[in-house]
């Protein structure tokens, strides 16, 4: 799990807060096209003096843009090995973490993060903060909890 210094954060962020980004490589599709050189030359009876002639053309195209993403993690100091045996319950209740629960951040806790936050949009084995919150180990502030329902 990675804080980034004050150097290396976007603009005009919490300046007490940590960010991770994540960066989503292009995806670029190899398409192979058939291409006609050279057409049939029909004769006065129909029949074909020569063949259609091909050639066969490969190009690249980007089907996706490559994306950088900056996101508020869960600062270092917070993952503690309560937090962390913490989260990996959070992540086991919602089967995403299948090992045992040891309070240390492991690769199968890293794929396990990664798996829960994939759905959003952001495949990063960093916690981040929105994660923590809907696995309900970061506090919500009051504005941004959901509306109560009408009673």
């Amino acid at each position: 799990m990675v804080a980034h210094t004050s150097a290396e954060r976007p603009a005009q962020v919490d300046p007490d807060a940590c960010y991770d980004r994540d960066v989503t490589p292009a995806v670029i599709e190899t398409v192979t096209e058939q291409v006609i050189v050279t057409s049939p030359d029909p004769t006065q009876d129909s029949t074909t003096q020569r063949p259609t002639a091909f050639r066969t053309e490969t190009h690249q195209k980007i089907v996706e843009d490559r994306r950088e993403i900056w996101f508020e993690t869960v600062c270092p100091e917070t993952m503690t090995p309560a937090f962390t045996a913490s989260l990996q319950r959070a992540l086991a209740v919602r089967g995403h973490y299948r090992g045992e629960i040891t309070g240390q951040v492991d690769s199968a806790t890293r794929a396990a993060v990664r798996a829960f936050q994939r759905p959003e949009g952001l495949a990063s084995s960093t916690l981040s903060v929105a994660a923590a919150k809907r696995l309900g180990l970061a506090v919500y502030h009051p504005g941004e909890a959901l509306p109560q329902p009408p009673r």
